[in-house]
C-alpha cells in the first residue's frame, strides 16, 4: 500500500511541476493555414474539369474471371500451429481456404455491385484527380430541414462502409423508426486512392491534401456550411477540415479520437493509469492504463509500421495475390471489431458481418487495384510537417464522440478528449467496435441526430 501512496504522490508531484512549466511555456493559438491548392494528376499542372458527372460501378467480366483463376490457383502452404488454430498468429490458414472458397464460388459480385448503384454516385476533377462521391438527399418535400453532411470513411474500409447508414440517415422516419422533421443530405467521398477516386501520381496527398479537396468538393456542390462525420482516417481528415476551414464547419461528429500530444492530456493519462477514479468521471474508465493501451497498440501495429515506411514493398505482394489480401484486410476487421474474438478458429468474422459485406471491401480494393496506394496514405501522414499541430492544438467547433468499447485500442475516457476538442456530446456505446457505421449503424445514425439537436440545426 506505502508503495503505491508513493507512486500516486510521485505522478501527482510530476503532473504539477509539468503542467506549470506547460502553462509557462504554452504557445499562443496555432494559426492554422493551408496551401490553396495542390496538384496530384499526371504531369504538367491544368485546368480541373468541373464537371460533376454520374458514375456507375461496372467491373468487367474479364477482371472477375482472373480472380476466380487467381483464386483457384491460391497457395496457402503452411498450416496453423497445432496448438494455435485461431487467429493469435494472424490470420488462420484453415479459415482463409475457407474464405477463399466462399469468394471464388458462392460470392455474387454483380448482386453486391447492384446494392453499390442503388446510391446516387458521380465523379468530378479536383486537384487532376477524378474524385468519386455517393450523394444521397431525403425524399422531396418529406423533411422540414435537410442538413448537408460529408461522411469520411478510413482504412481498410471504403465507402461500401455506408450502405447501411446512408438510407438511416437520408430517410430517418421509414428507416430509423425515428419521428424527425429533419434529415441529412448525405455527401460520401472515397479518399483519392481509395475505392473509384483516382490515385496520386505525386508525393504528398495526405489527410491534410484530403481535406482541402473534399472542401473543394464540398463548395462545388454548393455547401458552404454542414456538419462533418468520420471514423479512423476519416476522423483526423474531419479535424483537419475542421481546424483549417471552420468557417465551412458546424460541428465535428466523430466514431475514433486519435489520442494527442497535448500537455494536459499526457499529465491525466499518467495520474489516470495509477488513480483513474481521481481524474476520470465514468465508471467505464476506471480500467483506463496507459501500459495496456501502449501494450495493446504495440501488439496490434505492425500494419502501421510496413504501411508507415514502405508501403509499396508489401503493396505490391497484395496487389498480385488476392488471397493474400483477403488475410491481411479481413484480420483487421476481425481484430478491430472485438479483440476477444482472436482465440476463435475464424477469428469471429462473420459474428458481426456477413460474408458478402466483407467480401464487397475486400473485391473493391482488388478489382481497384487500391492496397498500395491506400498504404501509401500512412507514409504521407508520417512524412508530414504539420502532424504536431493538429494533434496538440484545441479544436473550438462543437463536437459529439460516439465512444465504442470495441475499438482496437481502449476508448479514451471523456476528459482526455475534452484536451483537444470543445466536446458538447459524448456517448458511451454498449457495444461495438472500429468499423461503427458498418458494424452498428443504428447506434451510430442515432449519435449523429442526437448531435443536431444538441446543436438546434
Amino acid at each position: 500500500a506505502m508503495g503505491t501512496i508513493f507512486q500516486l504522490l510521485l505522478v501527482v508531484s510530476i503532473a504539477i511541476v509539468a503542467y506549470n512549466v506547460f502553462k509557462f511555456l504554452r504557445q499562443p493559438d496555432i494559426k492554422f493555414e493551408m496551401e490553396e491548392d495542390g496538384w496530384f494528376g499526371a504531369g504538367q499542372k491544368r485546368r480541373d474539369n468541373e464537371a460533376i458527372v454520374p458514375f456507375q460501378v461496372k467491373v468487367p467480366d474479364d477482371m472477375l474471371e482472373d480472380l476466380k483463376m487467381r483464386l483457384e490457383r491460391a497457395r496457402i502452404l503452411h498450416t496453423p500451429l497445432e496448438d494455435s488454430d485461431n487467429f493469435m498468429y494472424g490470420f488462420n490458414a484453415n479459415y482463409l481456404r475457407t474464405v477463399i472458397d466462399y469468394w471464388r464460388t458462392k460470392f455474387d459480385w454483380r448482386k453486391q455491385e447492384k446494392i453499390i448503384n442503388n446510391f446516387p454516385q458521380f465523379t468530378t476533377e479536383i486537384e487532376g484527380l477524378k474524385i468519386h462521391f455517393i450523394h444521397a438527399k431525403p425524399p422531396l418535400k418529406q423533411y422540414k430541414r435537410v442538413v448537408p453532411l460529408l461522411i469520411v470513411h478510413g482504412w481498410p474500409g471504403n465507402v461500401f462502409e455506408f450502405y447501411k447508414i446512408i438510407p438511416m440517415l437520408t430517410n430517418p422516419s421509414l428507416v430509423l423508426g425515428v419521428q424527425s422533421d429533419l434529415a441529412f443530405e448525405v455527401i460520401a467521398p472515397s479518399i483519392p486512392g481509395y475505392g473509384w477516386s483516382d490515385s496520386a501520381h505525386k508525393t504528398g496527398l495526405n489527410q491534410w491534401a484530403t481535406a482541402r479537396i473534399f472542401r473543394k468538393l464540398m463548395l462545388r456542390l454548393g455547401h458552404n456550411k454542414f456538419l462533418l462525420q468520420g471514423g479512423d482516417w476519416g476522423s483526423l481528415v474531419c479535424t483537419i477540415f475542421a481546424h483549417y476551414y471552420p468557417q465551412n464547419v458546424i460541428g465535428v461528429h466523430l466514431n475514433t479520437v486519435f489520442l494527442t500530444g497535448n500537455t494536459k492530456a499526457t499529465l491525466l493519462f499518467l495520474i489516470g493509469s495509477v488513480a483513474p477514479s481521481l481524474v476520470f468521471s465514468s465508471p467505464s474508465a476506471h480500467s483506463f492504463n496507459l501500459k495496456n493501451l501502449m501494450f495493446t497498440f504495440i501488439a496490434g501495429s505492425g500494419y502501421l509500421h510496413l504501411q508507415g515506411t514502405e508501403p509499396d514493398t508489401v503493396g505490391m505482394a497484395l496487389n498480385d495475390s488476392p488471397a493474400g489480401l483477403a488475410a491481411y484486410i479481413l484480420q483487421k476487421f476481425a481484430a478491430w471489431t472485438n479483440r476477444e474474438y482472436q482465440p476463435l478458429p475464424d477469428g469471429g468474422l462473420t459474428q458481426r458481418f456477413t460474408m458478402d459485406e466483407l467480401l464487397t471491401i475486400l473485391s473493391i480494393y482488388w478489382f481497384n487495384g487500391n492496397i498500395v496506394n491506400s498504404q501509401r496514405y500512412y507514409k504521407e501522414y508520417f512524412i508530414s510537417p504539420q502532424g504536431h499541430a493538429v494533434e496538440s492544438a484545441f479544436l473550438r467547433i462543437p463536437t459529439a464522440v460516439a465512444s465504442f468499447p470495441n475499438d482496437l485500442v481502449d476508448p479514451a475516457p471523456r476528459e482526455i478528449v475534452e484536451c483537444t476538442y470543445n466536446v458538447v456530446s459524448f456517448t458511451e456505446m454498449p457495444f461495438g467496435g472500429h468499423f461503427a457505421a458498418f458494424e452498428q449503424p443504428k447506434l451510430l445514425a442515432r449519435d449523429i441526430f442526437k448531435f443536431a439537436d444538441i446543436l438546434n440545426l
